[in-house]
């Protein structure tokens, strides 16, 4: 495992030139080589400032709000795994007791309580009425019920990658992962990303993934999942 990390940092390090040899062409959702899930364009996030900003005008460093063992915490936006504005997507939209509202493709995994009251991040094509999810109300995080599902197609779609691997859309908790059968593993999968994130930051490197291309995957998430899919594609979810 450590050693497939290194080699993940190496090319991160040294193999920025990947998005514009190949044209800058990402696959997109319906890509039988790469598969990602991802967020609504219509979704949002809160900035630090306490402003709301939509999922597609974050970049790389902006602050925003995520979750770390339960306790809302200010965050880094490393950069973006996913991004298509025009493409279209079928998306998984649960609307809580709450009145919150997600939409997320079927792979993408967020934490659930199920009917035995423990939190389990599943795909959310498996998500189910009886589940209930994390939400952020009055400062803190609570709990609240699905009370609808929907299935339905929207254009565009996002993935945030952030130093916690969570995040907050429409203040709903969520994995910033997919694909992956467990949240755990791709953190811990993804700490060379978040290393090298963080030193690239201390020596004021402001775009260290090269996040310059305007749609789809990034040619990093292209290339993990091609060797995944070789050295070990039990630990992926499929289609």
């Amino acid at each position: 495992m450590y050693t497939f990390q290194i080699i993940i940092l190496y090319l991160v390090a040294t193999h920025h030139g990947y998005g514009e040899e190949s044209g800058g062409r990402g696959a997109d959702a319906h890509s039988t080589d790469v598969s990602v899930g991802c967020f609504s364009s219509d979704s949002s996030v809160m900035l630090i400032n306490g402003e709301q900003n939509q999922i597609d005008y974050l970049q790389t460093g902006d602050k925003i709000f995520a979750v770390d063992h339960m306790k809302i915490v200010p965050i880094e936006m490393i950069f973006m795994l996913d991004k298509q504005r025009s493409k279209q997507a079928k998306f998984y939209t649960f609307i809580t007791d709450s009145g919150h509202k997600i939409s997320l493709t079927g792979l993408h995994l967020i934490p659930t309580i199920s009917s035995n009251n423990k939190m389990n991040y599943i795909a959310a094509r498996q998500v189910q009425l009886s589940d209930q999810l994390y939400v952020h109300m009055n400062g803190h995080i609570e709990s609240s019920s699905i009370r609808n599902i929907t299935i339905e197609i929207k254009k565009g779609y996002f993935v945030p990658l952030t130093l916690t691997g969570t995040i907050l859309i429409n203040d709903v908790l969520a994995s910033c992962y997919a694909s992956a059968k467990n949240h755990q593993w791709a953190r811990t999968f993804m700490a060379p990303f978040r290393w090298y994130y963080k030193l690239a930051r201390f020596v004021s490197l402001d775009e260290p993934f090269y996040n310059y291309r305007t749609a789809g995957i990034h040619w990093l998430i292209q290339i993990i999942y091609q060797l995944i899919t070789y050295i070990q594609p039990s630990i992926l979810q499929i289609l």
